[in-house]
């Protein structure tokens, strides 16, 4: 498995929006590949942390570029300060 991680910051007065409209941009993937999605947020810092878990490298590669992410992320982006950062990660360990 692989981990998408991304970290953004919303525009002031934003967050709640961003909260709420997120499950519904990431749920597009169930079935392409998407394991489970979650969305934090550090309030005191003003900061979200998004970590979604993909079946292979390659299934999280085809939807970090498939035309849904790249329409999703522009819709998601009026909520932000700026793009969000991303990093990917091979899952190493995981306690269930």
């Amino acid at each position: 498995m692989y981990a998408r991680v991304m970290t953004s910051s919303p525009k002031p007065g934003s967050a709640a929006a961003a909260i709420a409209e997120w499950p519904q941009h990431i749920s597009a993937f169930k079935g392409k590949g998407l394991v489970a999605g979650y969305l934090f947020f550090d309030r005191s810092h003003n900061q979200f942390l998004s970590i979604t878990i993909w079946e292979s490298e390659d299934a999280q590669r085809r939807n970090a570029t498939s035309p849904e992410q790249i329409h999703g992320r522009a819709q998601f982006m009026q909520h932000l300060t700026g793009a969000p950062v991303p990093s990917t990660y091979e899952v190493a360990a995981v306690v269930e």
